[in-house]
């Protein structure tokens, strides 16, 4: 397996090398053309033909190049992170960019796209890669470096990558060479073989590659809608999951298919993988750097500056020589002298041209005594002129094939005014604009590479550095189990990388150092024509320069001010105000420090009344419940009660029926009886009975059972009034009413046969219970 892999990783390298092997012969001919240190301008051939002749080599390219890298060396760049969803917090954007631009600090970044910018203007092409870093094996600690590549040649992404950020790309590659010794030091069981012997290379060396390959795997995405509302994008495993948690499936609101990006990496040699593992984005941390960039029948092609200053160089280095040239065979502006004038001074003479003496003497006699004319000087030889009129042009067809004037490079030109001088500045910055335009879409990329892999690389509980944009430095605690943003205190106090999505993109500005020197540029215009307001901006100006002293020069001027102007330099700080201010500031916030004791104290005896009024519920309450305790008794005593009554009603029913029979029997006997005596009645003496009736005494025992009835039921009923009157005050007390007494009242035998309630106006009212 680990075989193949590495067949496929050197198939895919060779289709990458074979796509850019032109534009990479151009690059190290450009690199070479424009190397400041010694530049190749001359090819062989002129070499050849020129052998004993003047060969300068006077480079005009490397001022063209500077230009544009320490221009975008000024375009300071920063990592403006924005929230992407609803899920995301814009304090943690904040905190985010504070990470980001720590880990440019940490890794030197400056370094990296410095480098990356002189590649692209020299020769079209630059590379910046990010890569993790362990700085805690014990706790597998993780950090993101942004790093420079010091060969342009030496990284490829896939043939099929087209955008300019390499976002497209499938598969990277870079190589490093070791030498033979490192590579045994780092892998003692490797074989030593290079994974490609083409280009650059030497024996005592071992060339590796590390390789970059995206796998992507497509899985079902369920969007489903939960009880609270919430929306939830969930796989098909974790749904399942999810309905096994709270009970129940899930509302399925949406199903599409996503396509999941990770970036397996690799160290290869020629024989074997040497490491291997995933790299912590969905991107391959490789990242070009492009310049001019054109497309012909599908094929790319770049270049940087000095492509097009090639052959103006090359031309004014030709023509310079060939000024020298012609220099060299034209001799000094001769003598005429006569023989007789120099006989015996031809050395004095011959040394004219190897020095250059003050005078020089001649015979201005011959030996007949006869005068000898003085040497005359002829003309000197004409200068080359057409030469140095082709250098000059040649230095202008290099100046319009850049679009860079000489006032863009900071010449003196023919422009007058300002004006003119800003236009022609103007115009070099606008012919070169699109390298830093470039550099722009590359650090957007890097930038959101590094936002990608945060989450992944400061995972678990830890602290992260944070750098502001006054270089100030601070922390945050990552949690990436709590929510987006974790609050102590009104401030925040961790963040959770994984929560919500962001989005990033690359503001570009003058630097810290900058934007405070033109502050003390403004504010010097400002005071001009206002004295009072230049006095009071003196000591912010003073402490805005970077000279010695300046803090000292800023107190002095501020003592100097008006009170209340030295307030207002002072709110946060009274350390250093004069006595006069301190002492108004002091009283003030003695007025403050009483006022907000006083506040305390009122905040005491409030939480003192709170805590009685708490007590007192509770005691209520415990009373209430209590109350409605012996309610529920004595309710349960009116239901034995009832049924008592029931029960005696049946028996004085029943008791009704047995005296009808009785009358019933009773008057059946009378009549036997009075037919028995009638004999008798003339003998004895009569007796006298009166028996009453039988509709009579029906009467009388209804209206005995009758009023028995009524006053049960009005019992009942001033009982039941009684308990509905207790539950209403109990349930007042309960609700949180004002406090009242409640006091049960017993019977001798110490039944509860009702309650004394005081309000808290002091009213007193009573229940009773019948």
């Amino acid at each position: 397996m680990a075989r193949d892999y590495l067949i496929e990783a050197k198939e895919a390298y060779a289709d990458a090398k074979e796509a850019v092997r032109e534009q990479h012969d151009r690059i190290r001919e450009d690199f070479r053309f424009s190397n400041p240190s010694a530049p190749e301008q001359w090819d062989d051939w002129a070499r050849k033909t020129r052998t004993g002749r003047p060969m300068h080599t006077l480079d005009r390219t490397n001022q063209y190049i500077q230009h544009v890298v320490n221009k975008n060396r000024e375009r300071k760049t920063s990592a403006e992170i924005m929230p992407a969803d609803s899920k995301a917090d814009v304090e943690v954007a904040k905190r985010i960019k504070g990470i980001i631009r720590h880990i440019e600090y940490t890794s030197r970044a400056d370094i990296a796209w410095d480098t990356a910018a002189d590649h692209q203007a020299r020769g079209g092409l630059g590379w910046v890669r990010v890569t993790p870093k362990i700085v805690n094996p014990d706790m597998n600690e993780q950090e993101i470096l942004i790093q420079r590549v010091t060969d342009p040649t030496s990284c490829l992404l896939d043939a099929n990558s087209t955008e300019p950020d390499g976002s497209d790309s499938m598969q990277g590659f870079a190589e490093t060479v070791f030498t033979k010794k490192a590579f045994e030091r780092s892998y003692p069981k490797a074989k030593l073989l290079s994974f490609d012997t083409e280009g650059w290379y030497s024996e005592d060396s071992v060339r590796i590659c590390e390789y970059f390959k995206v796998v992507e795997k497509k899985s079902n995405r369920l969007t489903v809608s939960m009880p609270d509302g919430q929306t939830l994008t969930v796989g098909e495993d974790e749904y399942w999951d999810l309905a096994a948690k709270i009970g129940f499936q899930p509302q399925l609101v949406d199903q599409f298919v996503a396509n999941n990006r990770t970036v397996k990496w690799c160290k290869l040699s020629g024989a074997e993988i040497l490491e291997e593992t995933e790299y912590p984005s969905q991107w391959i941390g490789l990242i070009p750097v492009i310049g001019h960039e054109i497309w012909i029948e599908g094929k790319r092609y770049l270049c940087g500056l000095v492509r097009r200053l090639m052959d103006g160089q090359r031309l004014h280095n030709y023509e310079m020589s060939a000024l020298t040239e012609a220099l060299m065979v034209q001799p000094k502006a001769p003598f005429m002298v006569s023989g007789r004038a120099v006989d015996g001074r031809e050395d004095e003479w011959q040394r004219l041209n190897s020095g250059n003496p003050a005078y020089l003497t001649y015979n201005d006699m011959d030996d007949n005594g006869q005068p000898v004319s003085a040497p005359i000087r002829l003309s000197p030889p004409n200068f080359p002129v057409a030469y140095a009129n082709s250098a000059n042009m040649a230095v202008l067809e290099m100046e319009a094939a850049v679009g860079m004037p000489k006032a863009a490079l900071g010449i003196q030109s023919n422009a007058i005014s300002g004006r003119a001088k800003l236009a022609d500045k103007d115009a070099g910055d606008t012919a070169t604009f699109h390298f830093s335009d470039n550099m722009r879409v590359a650090k957007e990329h890097t930038y959101r590479i590094v936002l990608d892999m945060l989450p992944r690389v400061y995972s678990g509980r830890r602290q992260a550095k944070i750098l502001g944009e006054d270089d100030q430095q601070s922390s945050v605690q990552i949690d990436d189990e709590g929510p987006a943003v974790q609050r102590q205190g009104g401030k925040v106090s961790a963040i959770n990388l994984g929560v919500g999505r962001y989005d990033v993109r690359v503001k570009v500005g003058p630097s810290f150092t900058t934007i405070r020197e033109e502050l003390g540029v403004k504010l010097q215009e400002l005071g001009k024509g206002n004295p009072v307001l230049a006095a009071a901006l003196m000591p912010m100006m003073m402490k805005l320069n970077d000279l010695p002293e300046a803090d000292k020069i800023a107190r002095v001027a501020i003592a100097m001010l008006p009170p209340e102007v030295q307030k207002a330099y002072h709110e946060e700080d009274t350390a250093e105000m004069p006595a006069a201010a301190k002492s108004q500031i002091d009283q003030q916030g003695q007025q403050i420090t009483q006022m907000a004791q006083a506040m305390d104290q009122a905040a005491k005896v409030i939480q003192d009344l709170q805590s009685q009024v708490d007590t007192k519920n509770t005691e209520v309450q415990a009373e209430a419940k209590a109350a409605m305790a012996e309610i529920k008794a004595a309710q349960a005593d009116l239901k034995a009660q009832s049924d008592n009554i029931k029960s005696q009603e049946r028996e004085l029913a029943d008791a009704k029926r047995i005296a009808v029979l009785e009358l019933q029997l009773a008057q059946s006997g009378e009549k036997e009886d009075e037919s028995q005596g009638s004999a008798e009645s003339s003998s004895h003496q009569p007796m006298s009975i009166t028996v009453p009736s039988n509709d009579e005494a029906i009467r009388a025992l209804d209206e005995v059972v009758r009023q028995a009835q009524q006053t049960m039921v009005s019992a009942l009923e001033q009982n039941t009034q009684a308990l509905a009157q207790m539950q209403n005050m109990i349930a007042q007390k309960i609700d949180g009413a004002k406090p009242e007494s409640v006091e049960k009242v017993r019977d001798k035998a110490g039944k509860m046969i009702g309650a004394r309630i005081t309000q808290a106006d002091g009213a007193v009212r009573e229940v009773t219970i019948q």
